[in-house]
């Protein structure tokens, strides 16, 4: 069996573990990135089949990852669903998000969870979207 892989890139290590445990149980395989660098890099060797992304990072904030990877022809075709601790759910689409990555060459991403993330419905959004 082929399972879709899932590139999370989070720099806290319960999420990833939470994500990990989550993901496996649903039949995906979970790739891992701590930073926006690694997650270039691992981009660049394995082309998953979507991206959870946390706007928080270190050094380079997922944000600015993103704008990278949608303006990369290689990258800009994997759909890709924000997590964040922030409150910025009401904030993150439509003209929030534009306010955010002004440039309308990057489009909105696949959907935006506030975390902690709510099991079911990250699950919800992952089949929606790649199953």
């Amino acid at each position: 069996m082929n399972r879709k892989k899932i590139l999370v890139v989070d720099d806290e290590p319960d999420i990833i573990t939470y994500l990990d445990v989550l993901l496996e149980n649903n039949g995906y395989r979970m790739l891992q990135a701590r930073s926006a660098q690694e997650a270039f890099s691992v981009l660049k060797m394995i082309k998953p089949d979507l991206i959870c992304l946390d706007i928080m990072l270190p050094k380079k904030s997922g944000l600015a990852l993103y704008c990278d990877l949608k303006l990369d022809e290689d990258l800009k075709d994997i759909p890709t669903i924000f997590m964040s601790a922030f409150s910025l759910a009401r904030d993150f689409q439509g003209k929030g998000f534009r306010n955010l990555i002004p440039d309308p060459r990057v489009p909105e991403p696949e959907a935006f969870m506030e975390k902690p993330v709510k099991a079911e419905k990250l699950i919800e959004i992952i089949k929606q979207t790649i199953d």
